[in-house]
């Protein structure tokens, strides 16, 4: 649909009727152009959006595109200028208008930005770039309340950008605002804590791109800030380098039952015991989900073989771990009396192991709901 738009504008921009070849020429031009730009080849890009308009000079597209890498480049006389040849040739974008009040803020001339920025709302009111940049024109000549409006009615579209939340903090500081300013200031900090965690682990995805530790890492963030299908893709990816790790097949599970998919879950588990038939948690999860869906000869087919090994690893190493999974089992199992015994031999090695208190609870209230 863009391509044939702008065919459309080519047509309709010329002063003479052009032929379907010429048409075809400017639109290869102009894609080759956005390939360019795709994969921030600027120079390239630029010298096919220069040909373009020595074809046809009346195609508002190659002017916005030419500006967009002069502006991408820090040469902002020659991106007001191209911008202003596409504003001259009548082009309804707010983009056009937006970004050359981008290049009057950054050269100080912020009543022509203002200017700018209110063409580009008037063309389109939900065009959250030019809003931002209103405000953040307003709180650079010290219209606070203006610069609050702004980027007040922005906030939905932008919840999570840095800079939105960093300038707000210091607007409703200026306002003497002071607790709205703490809590956009709290916001930011998460966020900047967050970028800083993000670039940490692609950091070390960069140094070791086989070590699976780092995708690992990755994928725990976006888990935990609410991005499970970037946990997902990082997750998978640690099983591509390492098939064994069952940690990674537990935790895409986790997000499938988190996300009510408990049939995809069961065949992660599935998937993992595959791999790892020894994977104790893998079988004692399957139980638990079988159970949930009512299919009692597999719950019990795989309660078995998880209490089966985890009974060896306890009688190997009598830890924590490994008590509270084999107490797990037996609750799952509604083996309650067994389940008792082994969450208090688990807080005897370790009297404040909260996992193992709360299976105690629920141990209790399961021996309640049996005796009633």
């Amino acid at each position: 649909m863009r391509h044939l738009l702008l065919t459309l504008l080519i047509l309709s921009c010329s002063n003479f009727t052009v032929s379907a070849q010429p048409a075809e020429l400017l639109l290869r031009h102009y894609r080759q152009a956005e390939m360019f730009v795709n994969e921030q080849r600027f120079d390239a890009a630029r010298r096919e959006y220069q040909k373009l308009i020595e074809l046809d000079p009346r195609v508002p597209q190659a002017y916005l595109g030419l500006g967009n890498i002069y502006l991408a480049q820090f040469e902002f006389d020659l991106a007001l200028e191209t911008y202003t040849q596409a504003i001259e040739l009548k082009l309804p974008s707010p983009e056009i208008y937006c970004n050359r009040g981008i290049v009057y803020t950054k050269q100080g001339q912020y009543d022509r930005a203002i200017i700018d920025f209110q063409q580009a709302l008037t063309i389109n009111a939900d065009y959250t770039p030019a809003r931002f940049e209103l405000g953040f024109v307003y709180q650079q000549i010290g219209e606070y309340a203006k610069a609050v409006r702004e980027y007040e009615r922005v906030l939905p579209h932008r919840q999570g950008n840095l800079a939105l939340h960093h300038n707000l903090a210091r607007c409703y500081f200026r306002l003497g605002q002071v607790d709205a300013a703490a809590q956009q200031h709290e916001i930011a900090q998460q966020i900047r804590e967050l970028q800083d965690a993000l670039d940490a682990a692609q950091q070390k995805i960069r140094e070791k791109p086989d070590d699976p530790n780092g995708y690992m890492a990755l994928a725990k963030i976006y888990a935990n800030h609410g991005q499970p299908q970037k946990a997902f893709e990082q997750y998978k990816a640690a099983i591509l380098k390492d098939a064994s790790l069952m940690a990674a097949y537990d935790k895409i599970a986790v997000l499938y039952i988190q996300n009510q998919q408990r049939s995809k879950a069961v065949t992660v588990y599935k998937t993992a015991v595959g791999v790892n038939s020894g994977y104790i948690k893998g079988h004692l999860m399957l139980g638990l989900l079988y159970q949930q869906s009512n299919q009692p000869k597999q719950s019990a087919h795989h309660l078995e073989i998880a209490r089966q090994l985890a009974e060896k690893a306890t009688e190997t190493t009598s830890n924590v771990q490994n008590l509270n999974m084999l107490g797990a089992i037996y609750l799952a199992m509604k083996d309650y009396p067994q389940a008792e015994t082994t969450f208090q031999q688990a807080l005897k090695v370790a009297p404040d192991n909260k996992q193992a208190q709360e299976y105690l609870h629920q141990v209790q209230q399961g021996k309640k709901g049996v005796s009633d």
